[in-house]
Formats: C-alpha cells, structure tokens, sequence
C-alpha cells in the first residue's frame, strides 16, 4: 500500500463522487482524507462527503472508520505506506 490510490482506483473515487461538487480549491482525494479524518476524530461533516466515503467502503453505517479506511487514513496523512497490510 504505497498510496491513497492503490486502496481507492481513481474509476472507484469518480464512481461514488457522481455529481459532486466542492469548488475548485480541493481535490476528491483531499475530499476524501478529511471525510476520513473527521470521522476518526469524531467531528461532523456534511452528507455528501459522508456519502462519498461510505460508497468507497472507508467509512460504515454506524459512522466509524473501516479497515480500509483506517489504511486510507494512515497513507494519507502519515507520508509512509503501509507493508504486508
């Protein structure tokens, strides 16, 4: 698991984003990190982002981080990928 890409294909990331839309200034991986991130530290973030990271499998129903989430988490913000995982 060398990067964010590797757990989420970009044909993944641009199936579940659909129609969204979050101005120009981020990125649907920057989207998608902070969805992560909000959730594992238990701050509230909109439904779409939500949504998102749900469809992706990073996040479930009962709004905790998944064990694909928590490597997306991990590669996304630490700089070091994960091995054997």
């Amino acid at each position: 698991m060398g990067n964010v890409s590797e757990i989420v294909s970009d044909v993944d990331l641009d199936t579940a984003w659909g129609n969204a839309n979050f101005g120009e200034h981020l990125t649907k991986r920057q989207v998608v990190a902070s969805a992560v991130l909000k959730c594992a530290s238990g701050y509230y973030q909109g439904y779409t982002s939500k949504t998102i990271a749900m469809e992706l499998g990073l996040i479930s129903e009962k709004y905790e981080l998944t064990s694909k989430g928590k490597r997306y988490l991990w590669v996304a913000y630490s700089g070091e990928p994960l091995k054997n995982v």
